[in-house]
């Protein structure tokens, strides 16, 4: 930027229109309180500061005690102030006590802390920072306590413009008038952060030309560099008198074209109307340090936008109940979850159902911290409704989330079973019906681990029938299923549970006689049912000893069989007939049926032969033997 030779005309103007927009007319260094405007104080000496730029230093002994000297700046209501009042007087015995007076006259605030202790000039004494009720002139009366200090040491005190980070901010600038300041030429603003990365963004109007933006570092108390009162830090004190440390890292605060700066926290234009950008890399990260923002007009006039901005990361957007299907005519309701690092500046929410041709916003409701609810109107059958959520934070970062739905009509089922249990190869018949027709529908007849799926048509009506003869016994269920079409929803019926039984089984037999003789035979004829050709019966005959003799027979085409039998002993029988079950049918036993088994009187010859014999031909031997002897014996004599 290029210097211009001023206008002493125009800087005389400048002067009187200041004096003419001020209570207090024209800055003065001293002045008599009868050369001050009427306030219900004693003003004594006062000093008015033309903007909350500069610092007021105080010299030692210029406020003796008992004495008081007041300080005008003119503040606006819609701003925040940090008021530093420090120096030499802190931890002395000099005990500076402080008033303030609004732009009517009327005490506003007395702070009235112990010698050497620093005042608290918030709105309160925990507030770290002023804020006026109204816009206007405020009086800043500081007066050396007469009862308790016991020195004048020598003080800074200092207004400045907070801003919060993250935040747009606007001020009026004006270029300098034949290479000098006017009264807009310059404005300067403090912010804390314990960023690393810190941008100060500056959208400068098109009638504007900007000389410089600079940042100053101002205080880090965690280096000593600074205080803290009231949870913020205050500028280390000599840096507000464009002093710097030895490192040339702190102070140097000054609003003077040529005065000192960082190169890498500078910023300037080339043109009117270019936009500003600082972006500045803190030595200090995770560390809350003081900055100082000062910004200088070149040429022409304007209001400029600015932000200091500390937050890079968009919103965070979750949707808390994600749709995939609505009903048609039903309302939908989407919730989500918005947060922010720093703050949300705004929320929205949009639908359309023409992909995005067309858009409606939808209103959001705050159900509880950073929840919220938004409500999308029903929609007809067979449309797809997408819809997003718009998150900007603060320092304009914006985030999008969204989902779509597909909207369709429901569909309905009802179905039955004939019966609860049916017997192996007996059928089971499903009937149904859905909402509407024309598809077809999958049945699943499930048992164990088999499964069978049959396909049926459902007509126009809805309705629809299958007879399904399954093919094994247990426990069945049956459902029905529909994946659904474009314009209506899948639908799935439930389980209905039916249960396939063996076929029972009966033996109805008879003997052909209660009572035979020893030797001769006994038939056994029967019939099973249900008919089962050639299924084997056993025939089991229990002796009079208790032992048991099985007999097989063979049912023929109509269930009858018939079978022999000849009882070897003689006494009280029995006969029982058994039918083994199978997979399909149950076993049964019949009756036990009796019969005696009689001796005759050649049957008893015989039996005695039988059960004798032995002994007979035993005797019968001793006999010829004992005759042989006694003819052998004659013989020979």
């Amino acid at each position: 930027m290029h210097f211009r030779r001023g206008n002493a005309l125009l800087l005389i103007m400048l002067v009187l229109i200041v004096m003419a927009t001020t209570k207090y007319g024209v800055p003065t260094a001293k002045a008599a309180a009868s050369d001050g405007p009427p306030v219900p104080y004693n003003l004594g000496n006062w000093t008015y500061m033309s903007k909350p730029v500069h610092p007021a230093k105080i010299n030692a002994s210029q406020i003796p005690i008992g004495g008081n000297w007041t300080y005008v700046y003119t503040l606006s209501n819609a701003s925040k102030y940090h008021v530093y009042f420090y120096g030499d007087w802190i931890n002395s015995t000099t005990d500076y006590d402080v008033y303030v007076y609004d732009p009517l006259g009327r005490l506003e605030a007395v702070h009235t802390e112990a010698a050497g202790l620093p005042e608290h000039l918030g709105t309160t004494v925990t507030d770290p920072f002023f804020t006026p009720k109204f816009s206007g002139n405020y009086s800043f009366l500081v007066v050396n306590d007469p009862r308790e200090s016991e020195g004048a040491e020598a003080a800074t005190l200092m207004l400045i413009e907070h801003v919060e980070c993250n935040r747009w901010y606007e001020r009026y600038l004006q270029g300098k008038v034949n290479f000098a300041h006017v009264y807009y030429t310059t404005w300067a603003y403090e912010f804390a952060s314990n960023k690393e990365n810190i941008q100060v963004l500056i959208d400068v109007p098109e009638r504007l030309d900007m000389y410089e933006a600079r940042l100053y570092v101002m205080a880090d108390p965690s280096r000593n560099m600074g205080d803290v009162l009231n949870g913020v830090p205050l500028a280390w004190e000599p840096g507000l008198y464009n002093e710097t440390d030895a490192s040339g890292v702190y102070g140097g605060y000054n609003l003077e074209d040529e005065g000192f700066k960082q190169d890498d926290a500078t910023a300037s234009c080339e043109y009117f109307g270019q936009d500003m950008l600082i972006n500045y890399t803190s030595p200090f990260k995770g560390e809350t340090v003081l900055y100082h923002l000062v910004l200088i007009g070149e040429n022409g006039q304007g209001v400029l936008r600015f932000m200091v901005k500390t937050d890079f990361n968009p919103p965070t957007i979750k949707v808390l109940t994600p749709i995939q299907e609505a009903c048609s005519g039903n309302e939908t309701r989407i919730k989500v979850n918005v947060t922010d690092e720093d703050c949300l500046k705004s929320i929205a929410m949009y639908y359309t159902n023409d992909n995005w041709q067309t858009s409606i916003p939808v209103p959001l409701a705050e159900t509880s911290n950073q929840t919220y609810i938004g409500v999308i109107p029903g929609q007809t059958a067979g449309n797809i409704v997408r819809y997003k959520i718009v998150a900007v934070d603060m320092a304009g970062n914006k985030a999008e989330a969204g989902g779509s739905y597909v909207v369709k009509d429901k569909t309905t089922m009802t179905f039955s079973v004939s019966d609860t249990a049916v017997y192996v190869n007996e059928k089971i018949t499903v009937r149904g019906h859905v909402s509407h027709g024309n598809f077809i529908l999958t049945l699943n007849y499930t048992s164990g681990n088999k499964t069978v799926l049959r396909y049926v048509n459902v007509d126009q009506t809805g309705f629809f029938i299958d007879e399904y003869v399954p093919d094994g016994t247990g426990n069945w269920t049956v459902s029905a299923y529909w994946q659904g079409d474009n314009s209506h929803f899948g639908v799935f019926s439930g389980y209905k549970n039916f249960t396939v039984q063996k076929i029972p089984t009966s033996i109805d037999y008879a003997i052909s006689s209660r009572a035979i003789d020893i030797g001769g035979k006994i038939t056994v004829t029967g019939r099973i049912l249900p008919a089962i050709e050639g299924k084997a019966v056993e025939l089991r005959f229990a002796t009079p000893n208790g032992s048991f003799i099985k007999r097989y027979a063979y049912a023929s085409s109509n269930g009858t069989f018939t079978a022999g039998f000849t009882p070897h002993l003689v006494g009280s029988w029995s006969v029982e007939i058994h039918l083994a079950g199978d997979d399909i049918y149950l076993p049964s036993t019949s009756e036990s049926k009796e019969f005696i088994v009689k001796n005759t009187w050649m049957n008893m010859i015989m039996s005695f032969l039988n059960a004798y014999m032995i002994y007979i031909i035993a005797v019968v031997g001793a006999a010829a033997s004992v005759s042989g002897f006694l003819i052998y014996w004659r013989r020979r004599e």
